[in-house]
Parts: structure tokens; C-alpha cells; sequence
């Protein structure tokens, strides 16, 4: 019987430790939200001094002190995100000049490359030079896809030069339907179209 006496008495003391180990736990829960209400309100009492000072300009010279700090980050926020809007200008102009100079865009990925390249310098693709076709709405750019007007000379979209078409030969396919210029394919019966049918 000693020995479940002891097993007893060992149960027991680990019960109690397991106990007092869950209550520290929900204990020190409780210290970290209420630390945590603390710090929301300590924000909330450092924007009304702030705020404050951004309307009238003076504050106590402990606060006004932060309230400089202050507007200095927001000051480096406002370069960095002026910076983040030049890159962005940089890059859509880097795209659009190759359209904008004749260039082709892919049809695979729509990346912009340079005129004269034979293959995308993004994804590999083949480039095929489009020309340009005319439309109920004008003519439709070679580069991007996009319809403009018939008396534009260049397109509204990507700048690219548009040329007119005078004349625009049908083609249709062996099965009678019109196939639209570029696609391979016939829409009504799904054979391949070749030039000259």
C-alpha cells in the first residue's frame, strides 16, 4: 500500500502544478490584453496631442518635441511614396516608348518589344508584325489591339503609329465562313485557315 500511497501523493502534487500552471498561463493572458488596451489608448492620447499640434502649431515643449519627430517620418513617408510613383512612371514609359516607336507587343504575354526583334524579349514567344485593320469604329492598332478612330494617325491607347488600309481582302475559310483577320483557326468549323483559300 506504500507504494500507492506514493503514486498517490506524486499524481496529486503534478495535478496541482498542472493546475497552477494553466491559472499563471490565463494570468498572464489577462497582463498581455490588458497591456494591450494600455498601449491603444497610449496611441489614441498621442494622435488627439498630435492632431492638436497640427491644427494650432504650438504644443508643450516635451510634446512638441514628438509631435517634430512625427513630422519628420511623415515626411520620408511622403518621398518614399513620391519615389514609388516616379518608378512607376518610368517603367509604363519604358513599356509604351517601343509601341510608341513602332515596336511590337506580344501576343503571348503583352509584353512591349523593339521594332525589327523577331521574338519576345520576356517570354520567347514569336512576334508576328500585325497590320493594322479597319473597323466599324476605325482602324485597330497593330501593336496593342485597340480600336481608334479612322482619321487618327496614332493610336490612343499605346501610341503606336496606325496605318490605314484601303483595301481589305475577305478571308474565308474552305467551309464559306469569314474568318477575322489574325486568327489561325475558323470559328464555325475549327479548321486551320491558310493564306490563299
Amino acid at each position: 500500500m506504500a507504494i500507492l500511497d506514493k503514486v498517490s501523493e506524486f499524481a496529486k502534487n503534478l495535478g496541482d502544478k498542472t493546475g497552477s500552471a494553466i491559472e499563471t498561463s490565463n494570468l498572464n493572458s489577462k497582463i498581455s490584453t490588458e497591456q494591450n488596451a494600455i498601449n491603444a489608448v497610449m496611441t489614441k492620447i498621442g494622435e488627439f496631442y498630435y492632431n492638436k499640434y497640427a491644427e494650432e502649431k504650438t504644443a508643450d515643449d516635451g510634446i512638441a518635441e514628438f509631435c517634430k519627430t512625427i513630422d519628420g517620418h511623415n515626411a520620408a513617408i511622403a518621398e518614399a511614396k513620391a519615389e514609388i510613383e516616379r518608378i512607376k512612371a518610368a517603367e509604363a514609359a519604358a513599356v509604351a516608348a517601343p509601341v510608341a516607336a513602332g515596336g511590337l507587343v506580344c501576343t503571348v504575354c503583352g509584353a512591349a518589344n523593339a521594332d525589327g526583334r523577331k521574338f519576345c524579349s520576356e517570354c520567347g514567344g514569336k512576334l508576328e508584325e500585325k497590320k493594322p485593320t479597319v473597323t466599324a469604329v476605325g482602324l485597330v492598332c497593330s501593336a496593342c489591339g485597340a480600336a481608334n478612330a479612322a482619321d487618327k494617325k496614332f493610336c490612343g491607347d499605346c501610341g503606336g503609329k496606325l496605318e490605314a488600309i484601303t483595301e481589305t481582302k475577305k478571308r474565308v475559310c474552305a467551309c464559306g465562313a469569314e474568318v477575322a483577320p489574325g486568327e489561325k483557326f475558323c470559328g464555325d468549323c475549327g479548321a486551320k485557315y491558310e493564306e490563299g483559300e
